[in-house]
């Protein structure tokens, strides 16, 4: 494997899915398009025979090479997002709307572990979404 292959990545993701929101309204709300969407009884990949049980939608960021600080990627991520229209979005579908931020992390043994945390505006952001958070790592 070559040096880039044995690095660390990480990805920082805004999840959003809901029963009754389509994406596309959630798109139009919010004001920002998606990194990736999909509809509720699609196939979870073109091979799979899985389907979604809802409707989604996604924003990702891509972390730097060698950036180590998740708090600075969700940061990143965040700002692309109109907080205050979030949670407004959340308030006018009670219980219709999950929202998910998540960190997905490839580590190295030779290299720095990540930092994983959030900071106290996340926390509010997440909070009044009665978002979740979630951290995904896997070993290369």
């Amino acid at each position: 494997m070559n040096s880039i292959a044995n690095a660390n990545s990480i990805k920082a993701r805004l999840v959003i899915t809901s029963v009754e929101v389509l994406p596309d309204a959630i798109s139009e709300y919010l004001g920002i398009s998606p990194t990736k969407t999909w509809l509720q009884g699609e196939t979870v990949t073109p091979r799979a025979t899985n389907i979604h049980k809802e409707h989604g939608w996604v924003l990702s960021v891509d972390g730097e090479r060698g950036e180590v600080f998740a708090v600075k990627l969700i940061d990143r991520l965040l700002s692309q997002v109109p907080a205050d229209r979030l949670a407004e979005l959340c308030k006018q579908h009670p219980g219709s709307i999950q929202v998910e931020l998540s960190v997905i992390v490839y580590i190295s043994p030779s290299e720095t572990i990540p930092s994983i945390a959030l900071s106290s505006a996340q926390l509010q952001l997440l909070a009044a979404c009665a978002g979740t958070f979630d951290v995904d790592m896997y070993c290369r």
